[in-house]
């Protein structure tokens, strides 16, 4: 088989392989019985984009050209240190409740949309080549000079012509798309869509079985589930091959290992560890939403302190890493399209009005039917302090992302209209992870399920 068949092919068992590798490693992530197998399946896979970017990375350092031994060697480092650190104390966290007959029809409704929701999301991604202007411009263009010169170039991020692929950013995304590539032998921008499906399909796992795993009832974590698929703001042709898919997966692992490093529950902080090296590795948004869990942490009343202090330091610790690593290969350079000193300016309330109101009339009065309903869900379910923190979270970055355009050098009306929608979108399986939680409240009190939901919603 040859030709795209061949290269689809091809990615799908380089994928299918990752997250073997990274299946391998995942016993120091979960104590033994814990975790949902929908939810390692997803830690699996994105552990395995991991050691995609740290061959990749490790390879060029030393001048070497990264291939199937590279991967295969770091693959056995990650399971040899997963089997040296500590065993993880067996889990005490309750079980997820059985399913309640009544509900049945209802979960089937759910899994179909969910399973038509990934279909439709693997059709629109693989029709045509990557054709976003970010992906030609900047991800997909460092991913192909990383392949194509076999090193780390100094010219990348050096030559002002190459200004606009924005070198400033994160490369962990050129990183796996290099990765791939040197894997498969070329650099296929049509067959390589196949990821951000993949990805797709992690994170509908990760939300169904953590959800599960903290006593959610299954018809509210299937619709949640299948709300998420359908989501087309994220999961569109446009997104594909740009970091906000990828971003959305490692930010709900982020939020989810926050609560669950919260609640002490073993592993957690090893799963935060890593979840906020993978989000600061795709977008500087990562580096913003680690920062945000290490405040929530910190301000998590209803957690002991020792939990809160080092859940804040499990997500701090190696976005910073991540962060010096950057500096130390690339050096300081400047953010392109921000400037901190508009903050002094005389015209920085007019600038934020403006940014805001762009806001109001490009993005929220577009979306406000599905706005309104959202807000609906989350008003008619019932505190619960776990998705209250993930949906804090969301909220915290989407004011962080409305506070932006007014320190916009190309003025805050481009930024609002080229990026504010996109990068919002990416918060998308926090807001349903925490707006499931809250609807299952409900569901406890009036009785589909019994037993300790209070204990489960914490």
């Amino acid at each position: 088989m040859s030709g795209l068949a061949g290269h689809v092919c091809a990615i799908g068992a380089i994928l299918a392989l990752c997250a073997a590798a990274g299946f391998t490693a995942s016993p120091a992530l979960f104590a033994r019985g814990a975790a949902r197998a929908g939810e390692r399946a997803a830690w699996s896979f994105c552990v395995g984009l991991l050691l995609i970017e740290g061959c990749v990375a490790l390879a060029l350092a030393v001048s070497l050209r990264p291939g199937w031994l590279a991967f295969l060697l770091l693959s056995g480092v990650a399971v040899l240190a997963s089997r040296l650190l500590p065993a993880l104390p067996q889990d005490g966290a309750p079980s997820a409740l059985p399913p309640s007959p009544r509900s049945r029809l209802c979960r089937a409704a759910f899994l179909c949309l969910a399973v038509a929701g990934a279909l439709l999301y693997l059709l629109r991604a693989l029709t045509e080549p990557m054709w976003a202007a970010d992906f030609l411009a900047i991800w997909g263009w460092k991913g192909k000079v990383l392949f194509g010169a076999g090193t780390l170039p100094d010219w990348m991020w050096r030559m002002p012509a190459f200004g606009f692929t924005h070198p400033e950013y994160p490369v962990g995304l050129p990183l796996i798309d290099a990765g791939i590539a040197f894997l498969i032998g070329s650099f296929d921008d049509h067959a390589m869509a196949l990821l951000d499906p993949a990805l797709q399909v992690g994170t509908l796992c990760l939300l169904w079985g953590w959800l599960r795993r903290r006593g959610v009832p299954p018809a509210v974590s299937l619709g949640a589930s299948a709300a998420l698929a359908l989501f087309e703001p994220l999961y569109s042709a446009f997104t594909t091959g740009m970091a906000d898919v990828p971003l959305s997966s490692f930010l709900l692992l982020l939020g989810t290992s926050m609560v669950d490093a919260l609640a002490e529950e073993p592993g957690a902080l090893r799963r935060l560890i890593l979840a906020a090296a993978g989000a600061a590795l795709l977008k500087n948004e990562g580096l913003l939403a680690a920062a945000a869990v290490a405040g929530l942490s910190l301000a998590a009343g209803r957690a002991r302190w020792p939990a809160r202090a080092r859940a804040a330091v499990a997500a701090l610790l190696p976005a910073a890493a991540v962060l010096g690593c950057h500096r130390l290969w690339r050096g300081a350079l400047p953010l392109r399209d921000f400037r901190l000193g508009l903050l002094v300016g005389s015209d920085f309330p007019a600038r934020f009005e403006l940014g805001l109101r762009t806001i109001v009339d490009e993005a929220i009065l577009p979306a406000a039917p599905g706005l309104a309903a959202f807000g609906l869900l989350v008003w008619a379910g019932r505190r619960a302090p776990a998705g209250d923190r993930l949906l804090a979270l969301a909220g915290i970055l989407v004011a962080i992302y409305a506070a932006l355009p007014s320190l916009c050098v190309w003025g805050p009306e481009w930024l609002v209209r080229t990026a504010f929608a996109r990068t919002a979108a990416a918060l998308a399986p926090l807001a349903a992870a925490g707006t499931a939680l809250r609807l299952s409240s409900v569901f406890w009190s009036s009785g589909e399920s019994s037993g300790s939901a209070a204990g489960r919603a914490a």
